[in-house]
């Protein structure tokens, strides 16, 4: 999916009602079957045929749900999160937009970013709670106020490389001491020493 600087960042905010309650029927229906089947091991002998046959269906049919809604559903779904989408969040040359309030960049002492995730990110699992693929919501912009506030906003990234759009501005902040060197390489991704080297040598701050 590509994305374009002009769209932004989707602000979001997580709710506490999971997206697929049947998974809390499935999780609470574990306590009955368990106990079920337990009677039926150590008391089949009192028990009348079709009570026992009754209970084996019963478990059958809940294992294999289990199995199909769950182990293998889970590989095509993302996690099991529900969450609102607040507004944006939009990078400009000299000022950053949020939620559609605009603040100009001598307004804002520093930014930082945590940028781990994206959608359908592989995070393995695939058990009850746990989908293979990233909702892609775990990511944080933390900014710091010339009035010494602190405001922290949860948002979402369409793919690996999302934040790459944002480069332009991204440097520019750096340049003017808004963002680490440390975070931005982190950001854009310059893990090695020589990327590391190239960008400083070629993107020197202006406030040095």
């Amino acid at each position: 999916m590509r994305v374009y600087a002009e769209e932004g960042l989707s602000i979001v905010e997580v709710l506490p009602e999971p997206q697929y309650k049947f998974y809390n029927i499935i999780d609470k229906g574990l306590f009955v079957i368990l106990p079920l089947l337990g009677i039926v091991l150590f008391f089949h002998k009192y028990l009348p045929d079709f009570v026992a046959i009754f209970i084996f269906i019963l478990s059958v049919v809940y294992y294999m749900v289990y199995f199909f809604y769950i182990q293998v559903g889970n590989m095509f779904r993302s996690q099991n999160i529900t969450y609102n989408t607040l507004g944006k969040i939009h990078f400009y040359m000299n000022s950053v937009e949020i939620l559609k309030r605009r603040y100009d960049l001598f307004e804002i002492e520093n930014m930082e970013f945590t940028c781990v995730d994206f959608e359908d990110k592989y995070i393995g699992g695939g058990n009850l709670y746990s989908p293979v693929s990233s909702a892609g919501i775990y990511n944080f912009l933390s900014i710091r106020f010339a009035d010494k506030t602190v405001v922290k906003y949860q948002f979402k990234l369409l793919n690996e490389i999302h934040m790459f759009s944002f480069r332009k501005e991204l440097i520019h902040y750096y340049k003017l001491g808004l963002i680490r060197e440390l975070n931005l390489h982190d950001i854009l991704g310059n893990h090695s020493f020589e990327s590391k080297s190239d960008f400083r040598k070629h993107n020197p701050r202006y406030n040095a």
